[in-house]
């Protein structure tokens, strides 16, 4: 716990002024992210499939080539061209596979389809919010930390019934609950104190507030559960040991990583509207 606590302090203190500032920076980090979490997903895949590290560096150069392309269409907004790309990557990455390996197989697609997809998207989306405001990433993050937080410490105090023991058996329904609850009250205080009126083009009011809150609590908590029950299907604890306490790069994003997607989404639909 303490290993724990000290690592997230010091990664409060590295993302926060990437974050705050934006720009070259902040993407440079988030590519390289996306890379270091397809090569987790990669690593945990390959347990099974004994896949080649040629593979491995077609994989890491499409997550990359995704992460852009998203990151291209939130700066100019022209959806039929990114759909096309990604057709044709997608197309590209079936190509290579069926080259460099031998045993490939459906599941095996399918296993390199997320690996490469989902990071990419994920954190292309993070940038998508901090490109749209500074406060649309501070409240994504305010809700999936205090989810993630106050989910462990009411279900250490409270938790009676498991959530999904099969998946993750230490969580509970009551932290599951409490994790939510806390998440509302602490982004409440966040929007009033710096009086955010929208979330992407989402008009806030305290109903709407609340029921975003809550949804995109749910989310980022069925991320947490997709990733735990991967690492569960392949038998390891973490994605890697790269942050001390805390794992890998997807065991610390993975819930923002989808909750970042369904905000984005629905700030999309909002637009549309």
């Amino acid at each position: 716990m303490k290993t724990r606590a000290i690592t997230g302090f010091l990664l409060a203190i590295f993302f926060i002024p990437i974050f705050y500032f934006g720009g070259i920076i902040l993407n440079a980090t988030l590519i390289s992210l996306t890379g270091i979490a397809t090569f987790e997903i990669f690593r945990m895949f390959n347990v099974k499939a004994k896949l080649s590290k040629y593979t491995l560096g077609i994989v890491l150069l499409i997550s990359g080539m995704v992460y852009f392309l998203v990151y291209s269409y939130f700066l100019n907004s022209n959806g039929v061209e990114l759909l096309l790309l990604l057709f044709v990557l997608l197309v590209t990455i079936r190509a290579m596979l069926l080259l460099f390996s031998a045993k490939f197989d459906v599941h095996t697609y399918i296993d390199m389809f997320v690996s490469v997809l989902y990071p990419s998207i994920g954190f292309a989306a993070i940038y998508g919010l901090r490109l749209l405001d500074i406060h649309n990433i501070g409240f994504m993050f305010m809700i999936t930390i205090m989810t993630d937080l106050f989910a462990y410490l009411v279900g250490i105090r409270y938790g009676k019934h498991r959530l999904a023991i099969n998946i993750s058996p230490k969580k509970s329904i009551e932290g599951s609950i409490g994790g939510t609850f806390f998440a509302v009250l602490f982004t409440l205080g966040y929007i009033y104190i710096f009086n955010i009126t929208y979330i992407g083009e989402i008009q806030l009011n305290i109903f709407i507030s609340i029921l975003l809150i809550i949804f995109i609590s749910i989310f980022g908590q069925l991320g947490d559960l997709v990733a735990s029950k991967l690492k569960r299907s392949f038998g390891i604890k973490d994605y890697s040991n790269l942050f001390p306490g805390h794992g890998g790069v997807m065991d610390r994003f993975d819930s923002a990583l989808l909750a970042a997607m369904v905000l984005m989404i629905i700030s999309g639909v909002v637009g549309l509207l």
